[in-house]
């Protein structure tokens, strides 16, 4: 019998996160963390994503893919890699409070930003899954929270509470500070070089996927052009979605999963 790893057979999580284009969430995702202050702090402190973006990105990519797709061997190292990174990131935020990456209420909002993120791409691109496989993809990443950190009283039962709880943290504790502000400059640039304009595109896609505070905050705009570009955008995903080869739709990680399940 084939070690299917983590998640069962069917997986909605893997038929999410199978998609090559979930990715272009990737900035938002990572705009939601860090405007929280706390982890903003930890990421100007501690990450090398200045020094080498696209080499972080990759190790990112790379550890949290090998937990969806791997199997039990390569996604409990997944696990423990995480981990251990995060015991050493911890120290004071600018105004004074402690930080530490393994603070179960900073790793919540992380995962959060993780799970919704992926869910509103895939669901603006492909169309609104069934209520059961919405509910689905959260049930199956919970015990991965858990995993990191998490405990099991502080995690939101169903998707809708864990919507909720986005909800209550971007009116609460989610607000950027001057280091949240810098270090959103650097993930919105990462080759600083480059004129803005190569950078639009992904800027809609962010805009579009970000509440209108964050945008404000950040400095994106999201006028007509951003919504009839992400609106396209979408329409030519889901378009061309069908015809595309796999190496242009769907990440490796999952080919190699899926040639061993065959």
């Amino acid at each position: 019998m084939r070690d299917s790893g983590l998640f069962p057979r069917g997986s909605i999580a893997r038929r999410i996160d199978r998609e090559m284009f979930v990715l272009l969430g990737g900035t938002a995702a990572l705009l939601l963390q860090v405007a929280h202050p706390l982890v903003a702090a930890g990421v100007d402190a501690h990450s090398d994503f200045r020094r080498d973006p696209f080499g972080r990105l990759r190790h990112t990519l790379d550890t949290t893919l090998a937990i969806v797709f791997g199997d039990d061997a390569a996604a409990y190292r997944a696990i423990d890699r995480i981990n251990a990174l995060h015991r050493s990131v911890r120290g004071d935020a600018a105004d004074g409070r402690a930080y530490s990456a393994r603070d179960p209420g900073l790793l919540l909002w992380v995962q959060s930003t993780l799970v919704l993120t992926s869910l509103r791409l895939y669901e603006a691109t492909l169309g609104h899954l069934a209520p059961g496989d919405r509910e689905a993809y959260w049930d199956e990443l919970r015990p991965i929270a858990r995993r990191l950190g998490i405990p099991s009283t502080l995690l939101p039962g169903t998707l809708a509470e864990l919507e909720a709880y986005e909800r209550r943290m971007l009116a609460s504790e989610v607000r950027p500070d001057a280091t949240a502000k810098a270090v959103g400059r650097d993930v919105l640039r990462p080759l600083g070089w480059l004129p803005d304009r190569l950078y639009w595109p992904n800027d809609a896609i962010t805009a579009a996927l970000l509440p209108p505070t964050l945008r404000e905050a950040f400095g994106l705009g999201y006028g007509d052009a951003e919504r009839r570009f992400f609106r396209g955008a979408a329409i030519a995903i889901r378009a061309l979605r069908p015809v595309l080869p796999e190496a242009l739709t769907v990440v490796p990680q999952a080919r190699r999963y899926e040639r061993t399940q065959s």
